[in-house]
């Protein structure tokens, strides 16, 4: 027989040196009372005198579980009373050996049940591992690695053929958009405007294509929305829609259109794959933090395209909302513009209820075809439609959204655009443009030609593909070091000095039923920078594009020159 003061733990214990089987002395009410006494009134005494009281009415059986002559027994000492059902003030060496049985046993179910959880959460976390592995490798190849998909890679891989590479080129075989003044006047009035016809249905579906091929390519998850896969700075890793862009079709049209007769700057490009049944970005947002350039100046300074590969509209769904005449409410820089109260200064701010309501009821959402493209203000309110789902995307991928920004010639450069918000990857590249900065001062006042080095290009230029290759592998990429401040920078941005900072400021601030805390980073504007008093001499004016590829042949040979360089 095992005595209860041979171990603290009766789970644990062995055997008495000493046996007996003489009961203990207790009445059996005593006994009875005590073991039933409830926590409250043996745990926790009050005072000396209740201590003393319980002492007494432990009875003899009782006392011996009393490990600290505490005068009551605690929860662990009542459940080894409670096992002790003769009253022999010891357990029976039997129910200690059945007791640890059950112990292995519940040990055993125990690694049965974190193998089987294991097994089951092994998926998701397979799925998380590959996710990180797979976006850390795309945004390395997209900001440091330098890949570049050329014309003969389309080709060879059969994606494409010279010939839509070569319509692609030459949009409507070299022929200008016939842009009305009352197309010119609704962009001025609401700050966007859909263009229809700008492509064919053949150069639509050559760029569904390349589009689609880039994304296969070089598109990491989306960790942010609800996209499926996202594409930044598209145009740097593929000639093909460098080159796309750089044609008097598309930059004629926005310096008439949307930059007050300034040349057009390639800033940056995005593609976005968005599922059936979820909107990218559902929230209404402004893109001008995307623009690396001063936040107080017109709206004329920044504008941007949209490509839908499908046809979307209000009632099926899937395209972009926006709201007429929000491009003004941002700063009060351009006639008839003032900081309006529905304006989120504070990029994570919620939008109030009013202003839900506001916008909701005033928005507009264009009908578009793969033909079509729109044009906007960076400073337009806009957001993401989720596709009906009676009516779901032709591709089972979903839908992909093709978005080139442009800044004009007059903006000057800025690297960070929003506090508490990381630089855009492109103002870190290589050989950038120093701040205050304008974008046409890339342009050299000799030739009028602009330095191969300059990342922002300008779209009345096209550049060669030898060019293309031989910039993105050095200077329009960023160095390993750069990358790992700029990812570090990004994480400490968002994840700590906002998010972090922002659960720790509602938490103290809940408790207190009161803004005790404020220590979260505000996503705002960064302050502008001064430009530069260095004259630029240069024109800034659109002018025709040189360097246009007018057969398929020459196409076929650059790739090929490519390919060597």
């Amino acid at each position: 027989m095992i005595t209860a003061s041979s171990s603290s733990s009766f789970a644990n214990s062995s055997t008495s040196s000493t046996c007996t089987s003489i009961h203990c002395s207790d009445s059996a009410s005593a006994s009875e009372e005590e073991v039933s006494r409830s926590d409250d009134e043996i745990i926790a005494p009050q005072n000396q005198e209740k201590i003393d009281f319980q002492h007494r009415r432990l009875s003899t059986c009782s006392s011996k579980y009393d490990k600290e002559s505490k005068g009551y027994l605690n929860k662990y000492e009542q459940l080894a009373r409670s096992l002790d059902s003769n009253n022999r003030g010891s357990i029976d060496p039997e129910t200690v050996v059945k007791l640890l049985k059950e112990q292995d046993t519940l040990k055993k179910r125990q690694w049965l049940l974190i193998l089987g959880n294991l097994i089951q959460w092994l998926p998701i976390i397979v799925g998380a591992v590959y996710t990180f592995v797979r976006f850390s490798e795309r945004q390395y190849q997209q900001n440091v690695g330098g890949k570049i998909l050329t014309s003969t890679d389309y080709i060879q891989k059969g994606i494409v053929s010279s010939e839509e590479i070569h319509s692609l080129w030459e949009l409507s075989e070299g022929h200008a958009y016939p842009l009305t003044e009352q197309q010119r006047q609704d962009y001025l009035r609401d700050g966007f405007v859909v263009l229809p016809d700008f492509l064919t249905e053949g150069e639509s579906q050559a760029l569904d294509k390349v589009v689609t091929h880039s994304l296969d390519e070089l598109a990491f998850p989306d960790l942010l929305t609800k996209c499926s896969r996202k594409f930044h700075g598209e145009h740097y890793h593929s000639s093909v829609t460098h080159r796309f862009w750089q044609q008097p079709r598309i930059s004629d049209m926005l310096s008439t259109l949307a930059l007050d007769g300034d040349t057009a700057y390639m800033v940056t490009s995005e593609i976005l794959e968005m599922p059936n049944g979820a909107a990218c970005i559902p929230q209404w947002h402004w893109d001008f933090l995307t623009f690396p350039q001063n936040y107080n100046a017109s709206f004329t300074t920044g504008t941007q395209i949209w490509w839908s590969s499908e046809e979307v509209d209000g009632n099926m769904g899937g395209g972009l909302a926006f709201l007429p005449g929000s491009h003004k409410w941002a700063n009060s820089v351009d006639e008839g513009a003032a900081l309006h109260p529905c304006f989120a200064m504070n990029l994570f701010d919620e939008v109030s209820p009013e202003c839900t309501q506001l916008l909701d009821r005033e928005m507009v959402i264009p009908k578009l075809t793969p033909k079509d493209i729109v044009v906007f203000s960076r400073f337009t309110l806009h957001r993401s439609v989720a596709r009906n789902p009676s009516t779901p995307f032709a591709n089972p991928s979903g839908r992909k959204g093709y978005t080139l920004r442009a800044g004009s010639a007059r903006s000057i450069f800025k690297q960070d655009t929003m506090e508490c918000f990381p630089s855009h990857p492109s103002s870190n590249f290589e050989g950038q443009l120093k701040k205050g900065q304008r974008y046409d001062s890339v342009i050299d006042k000799e030739t009028g030609l602009p330095n191969p080095h300059a990342i922002y290009r300008p779209m009345n230029v096209r550049d060669s593909e030898e060019l293309i290759i031989r910039e993105g592998n050095g200077g329009r990429s960023m160095s390993t070091t750069t990358f790992l401040h700029y990812s570090a920078q990004s994480v400490i941005r968002q994840k700590i000095k906002w998010k972090f900072a922002k659960h720790v400021e509602d938490a103290v601030n809940g408790v207190a039923q009161r803004r005790l805390l404020d220590i979260s980073c505000k996503a705002e504007p960064t302050p502008d920078v001064i430009p530069s008093s260095e004259d630029i001499g240069v024109s800034c004016k659109a002018e025709p594009t040189p360097d246009v590829i007018t057969s398929s042949e020459d196409i076929g040979v650059i790739a090929y020159t490519s390919q060597v360089v």
